[in-house]
């Protein structure tokens, strides 16, 4: 009997892992018909701009800022949406879901992301905010002694072991993940999930939302459904205040009768869920009395460990309550490339964040020191290059050969380069670092130069031909670079030319 109840299981896991993977494929298929259907007509040839965020939604502890793929024509080739999110300290963007899978990079701050998905258990013990201790625990402890005294009168062993569990219940959760600059984090489409930043200084995110993704079943536009908060007025940056809301709390749509009749609650608590939070936006403060305690913050060491331990529970746990959502690719011990004068490049792909197999999309987080260049290459997708630090100048060639851009990328601002395109960077005298979502969660890079080089892999005679260039020139062009990879850093005279132009 037990023999067969463990076959069984095992055949059930089976089934279960195949028709993922199916899923998996099946969908990413769709996705890809999807992109090239959408694309045809809006990837047509035009010049590329280097650009900020043109919509701002201000509420009461923070900012988010938006670029559309219906006014932007590069996003609208990507099939991409750009959002910059700024939360201020002890500020909570409000649980919400979107249409679309996310993928975000920690620019600055740190802070807690809870992700909830359906299904998985509420197994975290530890209260949202940083207080340390929850009120059930204070409330235990403050009426020790007046259970002790009427302990013996009324036996009230069961009654406190009930009001134990009515305690750890309030304060169960899933789990909350704790976040830090320089995480890449993936978030699944209509997952609830939301962010408070615990930290001393604001959290600042970037992301983008990939609306052509086969998880997203509505149109091409990204769509937050917000699950509290209220709405905010949309501006713009050529004209503001055009009047238009941005999110908007979903229960607020309801009848009260009917919601109160659903949640089992009285009538005057639906309309708080409806009302309380109007006028202060998707991004509220948390108050006085919620803000965490100085020095009680959890170690980021402690709730990094939660994510790598192996699962011995079904399927569901497997597939996605214990599954990493997120890496961080500030670890120059974690990096791909490291060239100690050039810089480095940390990949994050779905062979080291397994979520992004889901996802379809990936992230590059690069460093150039001073005057350092990123050898010209092209990617096998979408890419779309958020500056977090410094300024380069960059330079990107399509398809007939012309220069498309050629200017300097600054930070706080983003260039969408579409696929295939070739992209040379060089580092200003300040040195220049960034982070570059893609839209493949495996892409290839292909470089013109160094170890790698597609010229280096021809024979030697097929590039004098193409080129008209004689033996030497052809050796040259294949072996110079031959011991450097994607990261060049600079000739003595191209730095001394650098120091001289300030």
């Amino acid at each position: 009997m037990e023999r067969n109840m463990r076959t069984s299981l095992i055949m059930a896991l089976l089934l279960l892992c195949t028709w993922s993977c199916s899923e998996m494929v099946n969908g990413q298929q769709q996705q890809q018909r999807r992109r090239q259907q959408q694309q045809q007509q809006s990837c047509r040839g035009h010049h590329l701009r280097a650009q900020q965020p043109y919509e701002s939604i201000r509420s009461e502890a923070g900012t988010i800022e938006l670029s559309t793929r219906q006014d932007n024509d590069e996003l609208d080739c990507a099939g991409v949406e750009f959002i910059r999110e700024t939360i201020e300290r002890d500020g909570l963007s409000v649980p919400r879901f979107q249409n679309t899978p996310e993928l975000v990079y920690i620019v600055e701050g740190e802070g807690r992301l809870g992700v909830v998905f359906p299904g998985c258990p509420e197994t975290f013990r530890r209260p949202p905010f940083g207080a340390g201790q929850g009120e059930c625990q204070r409330r235990r402890r403050g009426s020790g002694q007046e259970e002790g005294e009427e302990e013996e009168e009324r036996g009230s062993e069961e009654e406190r072991s009930r009001r134990e569990q009515e305690c750890a219940r309030d304060e169960s959760s899933q789990k909350v993940r704790r976040v830090r600059r320089g995480d890449v984090v993936a978030i699944f489409a209509g997952v609830a999930y939301w962010w408070f930043n615990d930290g001393d200084k604001p959290l600042r995110i970037v992301a983008i939302a990939d609306s052509s993704n086969y998880q997203n079943q509505l149109d091409k536009r990204y769509r937050p459904f917000f699950l509290a908060g209220s709405s905010a007025t949309r501006e713009r940056r050529e004209r503001l205040g055009e009047g238009r809301n941005y999110g908007g709390n979903m229960l607020a749509g309801f009848d009260t009768n009917m919601l109160a009749e659903a949640f089992g609650v009285r009538k005057t608590t639906v309309m708080n869920l409806q009302e309380n939070t109007e006028g202060r936006g998707p991004i509220i403060r948390v108050t006085e009395q919620h803000r965490r305690r100085p020095g009680q913050n959890v170690s980021l060491n402690e709730e990094d460990t939660q994510d790598d331990l192996p699962s011995t529970e079904n399927g569901l746990v497997q597939l996605f309550c214990n599954m990493r959502l997120r890496h961080n690719a500030d670890r120059p011990e974690d990096a791909d490339v490291f060239v100690r004068d050039g810089g480095r490049l940390n990949t994050i792909n779905r062979f080291k964040l397994r979520a992004l197999t889901h996802l379809n999309l990936a992230a590059e987080r690069g460093v150039l020191r001073p005057r350092a260049m990123f050898a010209p290459s092209w990617l096998s997708c979408h890419a779309i290059l958020y500056a977090t630090r410094g300024d380069a100048r960059i330079q990107v060639v399509d398809n007939r050969g012309e220069r498309v851009f050629d200017a300097r990328v600054q930070e706080g601002q983003f260039l969408v380069i579409p696929q295939f395109y070739a992209v040379v960077k060089r580092a200003g005298d300040q040195g220049f670092e960034w982070i570059t979502f893609t839209t493949s969660h495996s892409p290839i890079r292909s470089s013109f130069t160094g170890r790698n080089s597609v010229l280096k892999g021809m024979p030697q005679e097929v590039v004098m031909h193409a080129y008209n260039i004689s033996r030497r020139e052809a050796h040259e062009l294949r072996w110079n670079r031959e011991h450097e990879f994607l990261i060049l850093p600079p000739r003595r005279q191209e730095y001394e030319r650098g120091r001289s132009n300030q």
